[in-house]
């Protein structure tokens, strides 16, 4: 029995130590233990350190257990109590400090200057105190008595001496942020001590602490209330949020402890996002008048908070991010009211410090006051401050040099060899034409005339023009320039491009037409790109024309992308839905249209689970759409309007279609296992390829740095991880949300779906079974032999052995016959063991290979008694076998060789219990799945885990 667990632990700790935890409390008998013995003990204000000598457990019950030391309160005011208290241990002395002795008591019901009598016990246990103890402790006889005076509540801001930025995050499911373990929150840290300050989380949502946005050195544990301290440790549980709410979330990682705490907040009304924010000259974050700091809002009031601001620099308020609206004035003083106007003066602080700006539009007025301490963490690489965006790509033929500008082009639009801008000139300037933002290839020339065409020379003079509107054509066909003053263009502003930057409309018919423009708030169109024409008036319903007029009101359609058509006959403006183009098909029964997303010019469903002909069309109309033959997933094929129905099998698919190249692609969108986490990388899957049937690897990878897991299509739902692989070859149980994978090195991860365990290719088995390739990972068992899985071999199949799926290491050799050893042959011959089902084995201390029956699986109803085969058992060596992660519905049995000559059957009881494997006895049925089955041949005894 001491054997088998001692197995068992070494492959299944985790599970083997839950199954065995008992609901009743149990007090070790003292007989069957030597107590810890208090030493000396010491309290003050900043807590509690108690020097001991530790307990000694008899283990003769299982000699792998560890032994556990803490404190644990045994009296409050003369009445026994029972409460451990987690302490940082250090061999000598335990301590907890007094956040810990208080967040205790006040757990009792003692409130701020209370006095309390406690009594303090050092406590020895076999469980986990960061888990509870509840069974098997044993405690000093000596106690510590000490009175605690509850402290005064924290008034003000609680984390003001948080000054600095911690190299510590927070990361998790976030739904608030939209995060779900691929996103950092910041925290500041007091230099010991770090924060996560005013962070929405919701019920459901787990969240963890990690150093330098790595996972290779995270904390987690298990929260027991909000404001009571409670440990944590590397790798240990997500932290899970039972209530939506509002936190703090502290970090002490030296002392190995958290606290959760209701978020401090001087303005709790301030809750709602605002459309105003702060704009200017602000050095702290490089904004040159070029970035807007965003506010909240209490439905009045706007305000930004902890906003740093120097003694030269100067601001305004401003609405929708632009300067339609804005607001400034004279500064007062801090905490003085000021009074600020449309278009006011900027408003200038004179000192350098950290601020709450607050803004009342509707009142005229503003007040800085001195900043409240309140922090806000943010998405690390979010928008605190907003980064720079990423500069256009420019493409096509377009002006550059207009007004000295010769640094950003006017981008032009084409129609067919016709390249046309509209400029506005405020001086006498000089231009050219030059294509894809580069000076290769650019053309200039000697205008004659406005109105006449004159040569496109390459690398001409600059083109001159006087201050004025102009349209200018680049004819690319025939190479020449012509610049127009006497012409008609209708185009697009307002608070969508900040009332500046029109966007030209094109003319078709006798209408002006815009497709596809990204529209929100007030907006209106004028005529060349002068206000002294403009049209407005009120938008009815999209795709109805509406009235409008000379100077009429701004036009709000709402957000979104939209075709605006100007009809100047009739004097309306008819404003539809931009374009989208959506799948349609026998899927959907060629009715209820599902919308595809546009990225980068090309039209994207995700995820959507097609069957039987389908195609898809523009703006939900059968006028414009796209059909085709599908050729393969992944490869691009070319559609046309009206094409042939699409069919590309039964499934869930990606779709992608490309306008630009008339093609269609589309992709499986079950991703399959795939490795994650790799040297730090959380938000890049290295997709495994399924070699044989559930049993998939990896390409070749490097590891630098400890940490990695597996997961199921590319999401968190189904992962796997093992902290106690670390080593090559070995191969462990895959556990559901286990810890991260320590291993480092170069090699293939694989996973075996069949029997649940994880590991490394070091050794495989190579052949005709697989086209000498996509090596059948061999697993190192604890007596040094590596174990391949059952392989079914043909009459005429031929196999040998590798490493590291290379050819400079392989070994083969001469077969006799089975589960008798052979000389292991460095380049040997192949091995030819006939028709059959074997496990190859490789000693490399005898330098003998064998091929062998006796391999164990389980058989059952959910494999029809051997109409499918079994699952094969992972030989752990030294005559154990196990699978893990098992879903087996109805009853089953274990069996050697796929035969039923010799099978072991037995009676569940329950998990963890050892069963007697009973030759040819009762089937057994396991109701709760997920579970494991390890099987010991030298105790025969069967586990279910």
């Amino acid at each position: 029995m001491k054997k088998i667990l001692s197995i068992i632990s070494a492959v299944m700790l985790a599970l083997v130590a839950f199954s065995c935890v008992k609901e009743e409390r149990m007090v070790i008998d003292t007989s069957k233990a030597t107590a810890p013995v208090m030493l000396e003990a010491f309290a003050d204000e900043d807590g509690l350190s108690v020097q001991y000598t530790p307990a000694v457990f008899n283990r003769d019950f299982n000699e792998k257990m560890a032994t556990y030391h803490t404190l644990a309160i045994v009296a409050v005011n003369g009445k026994a109590v029972n409460q451990t208290l987690v302490a940082k241990d250090d061999g000598e002395y335990l301590s907890v400090t007094g956040k810990s002795i208080t967040s205790a008591l006040t757990a009792r019901g003692f409130k701020p200057f209370d006095e309390v009598g406690v009594d303090v016990v050092v406590r020895g246990s076999i469980q986990d105190p960061s888990r509870g103890v509840t069974n098997g402790y044993v405690d000093s006889q000596s106690k510590f008595s000490f009175t605690w005076i509850m402290p005064e509540p924290v008034e003000g801001c609680p984390y003001e001496d948080y000054t600095d930025d911690s190299e510590w995050s927070l990361i998790g499911k976030m739904t608030a942020y939209g995060i779900d373990w691929n996103g950092d929150l910041n925290m500041w840290t007091d230099g010991t001590s770090h924060v996560a300050a005013h962070v929405t989380l919701m019920a459901g949502d787990e969240v963890k602490f990690r150093k330098d946005q790595s996972w290779t050195v995270n904390m987690g544990g298990d929260m027991n209330g909000l404001d009571s301290e409670f440990s944590v440790t590397q790798d240990g549980n997500n932290i899970k949020i039972t209530a939506d709410g509002v936190y703090d979330l502290y970090l002490d990682p030296n002392a190995g402890t958290a606290i959760v705490t209701n978020a401090y907040d001087p303005y709790p009304d301030y809750t709602e996002p605002s459309e105003w924010s702060v704009i200017g000259a602000i050095a702290a974050y490089n904004n040159e008048w070029n970035k807007d700091l965003p506010m909240v809002s209490n439905g009045t009031s706007h305000a930004a908070f902890n906003v740093i601001i120097g003694a030269a620099d100067e601001f305004k308020f401003r609405k929708d991010a632009g300067w339609a609206v804005n607001m400034g004035g004279e500064f007062g003083g801090i905490g003085s009211e000021i009074s600020v106007t449309q278009d006011g003066a900027n408003i200038k602080v004179g000192a350098d410090g950290l601020y709450d700006l607050f803004l009342n539009p509707d009142a005229g007025t503003a007040i800085v006051e001195a900043a409240s301490g309140l922090k806000v963490s943010s998405v690390i690489g979010g928008d605190e401050p907003e980064p720079e965006p990423e500069p256009e790509v420019v493409t096509g033929w377009n002006i550059i040099g207009l007004n000295g500008d010769w640094e950003n082009d006017v981008i032009a639009t084409q129609d067919g060899n016709l390249w046309t801008a509209y400029i506005t000139a405020t001086d006498a300037t000089e231009f050219k034409w030059r294509k894809d933002g580069d000076w290769a290839e650019n053309y200039g020339g000697t205008m004659a005339a406005f109105g006449e065409p004159f040569a496109a020379e390459a690398g001409g003079n600059n083109i001159s023009v006087p201050a004025g509107f102009y349209k200018v054509v680049l004819d690319t066909e025939n190479l020449t320039i012509t610049v127009y003053n006497d012409f008609t263009v209708w185009s697009l502003i307002g608070d969508f491009n900040s009332w500046g930057g029109d966007i030209d409309m094109v003319e078709a018919d006798g209408k002006w037409i815009a497709e596809d423009v990204v529209l929100s708030g007030g907006w209106k169109i004028r005529k060349n790109h002068d206000w002294a024409e403009n049209r407005g008036g009120d938008f009815v319903a999209l795709g109805e024309p509406f009235s409008v007029s000379n100077g009429g009101n701004n036009i709000d359609c709402g957000e979104g992308k939209f075709t605006v058509v100007y009809d100047p006959a009739s004097e309306t403006i008819t404003v539809s839905e931009g374009t989208v183009w959506s799948l349609i098909g026998d899927f959907n029964s060629w009715g209820g249209d599902i919308d595809m997303v546009e990225a980068d010019g090309k039209w994207i469903a995700e995820g959507v689970e097609l069957t039987g002909g389908w195609k898809i069309r523009k703006n939900h109309d059968w006028a414009e759409n796209r059909g085709g033959v599908f050729v393969a997933y992944g490869e691009p094929f070319a559609v046309v309007n009206n094409g042939d129905n699409i069919n590309c099998g039964e499934g869930k698919f990606n779709v992608v279609y490309d306008p630009a190249a008339e093609t269609i692609t589309v992709s499986t969108a079950v991703f399959g296992w795939s490795v994650i986490g790799v040297n730090g990388d959380w938000g890049t899957d290295i997709d495994m390829v399924e070699v044989m049937p559930g049993i998939w690897m990896s390409s070749m990878i490097e590891v630098t740095s400890e940490g990695w897991k597996i997961r199921y299509n590319h999401d968190w739902a189904v992962n796997r991880g093992n902290p106690e692989l670390n080593e090559a070859g070995l191969f462990l149980p895959g556990v559901q949300d286990g810890g991260n994978v320590p291993l480092t090195g170069t090699f293939k991860v694989v996973y075996n779906a069949n029997n649940g365990t994880l590991g490394t290719l070091v050794w495989g088995v190579v052949g005709t079974i697989n086209g000498w390739g996509g090596d059948v990972p061999m697993n190192l068992g604890v007596d040094g032999k590596w174990y391949s899985i059952p392989v079914t071999l043909t009459a005429e199949d031929e196999i040998k052995i590798r490493k590291n799926a290379d050819w400079a290491e392989n070994f083969g050799g001469d077969f006799a016959e089975a589960d008798t050893p052979f000389a292991a042959v460095a380049g040997g011959n192949n091995m030819k063991p006939g028709e059959g089902t074997f496990m190859v084995i490789y000693d490399p201390v005898t330098e003998t290979l064998s091929l062998s029956k006796l391999y164990w699986g389980i058989v059952g109803e959910f494999s029809g008694w051997g109409g499918n085969p079994d699952v094969y058992m992972l030989p752990v060596g030294d005559g154990t076998w196990g699978a893990y992660g098992l879903e087996i519905s109805g009853p089953w049995k274990i069996r050697q060789g796929s035969d039923w000559s010799n099978n072991r059957g037995g009676t569940f009881a329950e998990k963890g219990a050892g069963i007697t494997a009973v030759p040819g006895g009762d089937n057994l049925t396991v109701e709760e799945v997920p579970f494991g089955v390890v099987y010991d041949t030298n105790t025969e005894l069967i586990f279910v885990l």
